[in-house]
């Protein structure tokens, strides 16, 4: 009897040490998550990874997840201005360190990324959850509180729903003319997370630029925000220093105002604090920034 319990026991040791604690795989290989045609659910396909050791399949998966396939339907996820700087596995978490372009998604797109990295990394052999950085930094949710590390099982009901907690507005947003000297108004229909900050998504669209004929940035590309809250309907935005050194050739009044004028479209909001790196004691282009904003539309 004791033989044989010695031998069980030595199976099993064996099985341990051969990988029998692997997690459960389908055959079929892994899924690759992309935006599906309808504007807030992605869908998946699968994909058998060619290499075997866990940095070979990464890289991998990370290949399949920036391409787009029209043909199929297939919508990347990820901007095609993101870029992944280094990625890291420490105690089975997937450290991944993006660029500061992270910031220009809006807030609909970005949760959807968010989802499909995570469902799709966390089929990896030794990967339980993934973590988010932007320029070496944690990535930090509406509360500018630490994400932390992400897993599967976090987007069950996104996979599974799509953004059921969706809302829908339309916003009015101000951008730059050709020439740059005065602001055009466009107005915009968009589909926000209800957990996400508006205001913040509304800074987004700005830094991010205008897709359309006849419209212009207003901020610089790589503008990252700080924070952003609303207190009194006033709207605290703190940028990082590049609001003052990276700011754009054109009139010092189309910067301030495209952000005060967008901002005060929204309904709670009646002024703009506009701060960097938390101070608000600034003179932009001769241009006091010490005390709210109102809306101005002589620009």
């Amino acid at each position: 009897m004791k033989k044989k319990l010695n031998l069980v026991l030595f199976l099993l040791l064996l099985c341990m040490a051969a990988g029998c604690d692997k997690k459960t795989v389908s055959t079929d290989g892994i899924r690759i998550y992309y935006r599906a045609l309808s504007e807030n659910g992605i869908s998946s396909y699968y994909y058998k990874p060619t290499g075997t050791d866990q940095e070979t399949v990464i890289n991998e998966l990370w290949a399949k997840l920036i391409k787009s396939d029209t043909e199929k339907a297939r919508i990347s996820l990820i901007p095609s201005d993101l870029k992944l700087v280094r990625f890291s596995v420490e105690n089975s978490s997937l450290g991944l360190y993006f660029d500061s372009s992270y910031q220009n998604m809006d807030t609909v797109s970005e949760l959807l990324f968010r989802a499909g990295i995570v469902r799709t990394f966390c089929q990896v052999e030794g990967v339980e959850s993934v973590t988010f950085f932007v320029d070496e930094k944690p990535l930090t949710n509406s509360s500018f509180a630490p994400l932390g590390a992400q897993t599967a099982s976090d987007y069950v009901d996104i996979i599974e729903n799509g953004l059921s907690s969706q809302k829908k507005t339309t916003l009015t947003l101000y951008y730059a003319n050709e020439k740059g000297d005065a602001l055009v108004k466009k107005i915009q229909n968009v589909v926000y997370e209800s957990s996400y900050s508006i205001e913040k998504d509304v800074i987004n669209r700005l830094i991010q630029g205008p897709f359309e004929d006849g419209y212009f940035r207003t901020l610089p590309a790589n503008l990252q925000v700080i924070s952003i809250s609303v207190k009194d309907k006033i709207c605290y935005v703190n940028f990082d220093s590049s609001f003052l050194t990276d700011a754009l050739s054109i009139d010092g009044n189309l910067i301030v105002y495209s952000i005060v004028n967008s901002l005060t479209e929204l309904p709670d909001i009646q002024r703009v604090q506009i701060m960097v790196d938390g101070d608000s004691n600034i003179v932009f282009r001769d241009i006091s920034l010490s005390s709210p904003l109102e809306r101005n539309l002589n620009y």
